[in-house]
């Protein structure tokens, strides 16, 4: 009788060391899936605070034939000062990464509702797949007829 009691609180205890083991896993494994989570919606807000569009007429995108040049004109439509200068964004126009030539207002904010500039040497006429892509992830893209 004795050895009966015993098994059973043997038993008892392997249950609950199992179910503590059981416990900590999931405890670890939720912890661990916020802390993701957190950063992820971090990620999203600083996109999301720092959103631009790409505010040309996409019938008409202005280009200098002498100089090579074209311009894209860039409004911050979000809540954050976005820093323009020729490291903060890429364009990449069909495919391919050209090279900016420049940014106004240069090396400063764009604050929300500002439109800004930026020129890219890129000097073919006609229509176009257009992409800026900022330092935080954003991608804006457009087709538009470069004049």
């Amino acid at each position: 009788m004795a050895s009966n009691a015993l098994s059973e609180i043997v038993l008892f205890v392997a249950v609950l060391l199992i179910a503590g083991l059981v416990v900590s896993v999931l405890m670890v494994s939720s912890y661990k899936i916020s802390l993701n989570l957190e950063k992820k919606g971090n990620s999203l807000a600083e996109k999301l605070s720092q959103d631009f569009i790409i505010a040309n007429d996409p019938n008409s995108i202005p280009r200098d034939p002498t100089l090579g040049i074209t311009t894209l004109y860039i409004k911050n439509t979000g809540k954050d000062p976005i820093i323009m200068s020729t490291s903060t964004f890429t364009v990449v126009i069909d495919g391919n990464i050209v090279q900016i030539t420049g940014v106004s207002p240069d090396n400063q904010y764009l604050y929300p509702g500002q439109v800004g500039i930026i020129n890219v040497s890129y000097n073919t006429s006609g229509w176009h797949r257009i992409r800026v892509v900022s330092d935080v992830g954003i991608t804006i893209e457009i087709i538009g007829y470069i004049t």
